[in-house]
């Protein structure tokens, strides 16, 4: 399913990406058209285990000019894609506009997630896209549009890949992954950064000393004791 949604975003990017002429792609200069800092279809993954408390949490989308800054507030409108989104209002929460600040060349737009229990068995799909308003008009439309993955779901993230198995974290389990999270209060993160996964993977790995030291081993759901590969201190 992710893959069709995928192809179906790109070919619409496509579709009118080369719609556009030269002289409107010259008039981005002008620093009255606005976009998403990151493109389409590198979505972002929002995830409530890194908030087990809260009821909702503001999500932050960067927002950035194509031209010059200019010296007062101006108004911009975010609206849903509904043929690309399969989250219920219940799970989101938009303003009826948006203000980017005065003599900023970037700025962050606040989407409101909400929790239910039907993320807590699926995630949802939340796309938005920029709206023309009377101060801006849309930027590139590969950087107009924005794709929020919403969960709660305990499942192995991409993250975990077979070298952070093999070296750091060990093999994956859903009560390893909550611990991970407990301990480091990260849920996602690049792994190819070898400083922080050796941070984080140090953490869990103290903690788990320091428990068994204490008579209060860690185990797994089937009675082993849960353990990391990492081998160090």
């Amino acid at each position: 399913m992710m893959k069709k949604f995928i192809f179906i975003l790109l070919t619409i990017l496509f579709l009118v990406t080369i719609s556009c002429t030269e002289e409107q792609i010259m008039t981005y200069r002008s620093g009255n058209f606005l976009q998403f800092s990151r493109i389409a279809n590198d979505s972002s993954v929002f995830s409530f285990l890194e908030y087990p408390d809260l009821p909702q949490v503001r999500f932050p989308l960067p927002v950035e000019l194509t031209g010059m800054p200019i010296g007062h507030d101006r108004i911009y409108k975010v609206s849903v894609v509904q043929e690309l989104t399969n989250a219920p209002k219940a799970n989101y929460q938009l303003e009826p506009e948006y203000i980017f600040r005065a003599s900023l060349p970037k700025d962050t737009c606040w989407i409101v997630v909400k929790k239910t229990p039907e993320i807590s068995v699926k995630p949802v799909r939340l796309v938005l896209e920029l709206a023309e308003s009377d101060d801006f008009k849309v930027g590139q439309r590969e950087y107009s549009l924005a794709v929020i993955s919403i969960s709660n779901v305990v499942s192995k993230p991409a993250w975990w890949t077979k070298t952070v198995t093999d070296y750091y974290l060990g093999t994956y389990s859903d009560k390893k992954y909550l611990l991970f999270i407990s301990v480091t209060g990260v849920v996602n993160f690049d792994s190819a950064d070898a400083e922080k996964l050796m941070h984080y993977s140090l953490l869990l790995k103290y903690y788990l000393q320091k428990e068994k030291e204490e008579g209060r081993t860690v185990y797994e759901e089937d009675g082993r004791e849960l353990t990391v590969s990492l081998i160090a201190g």
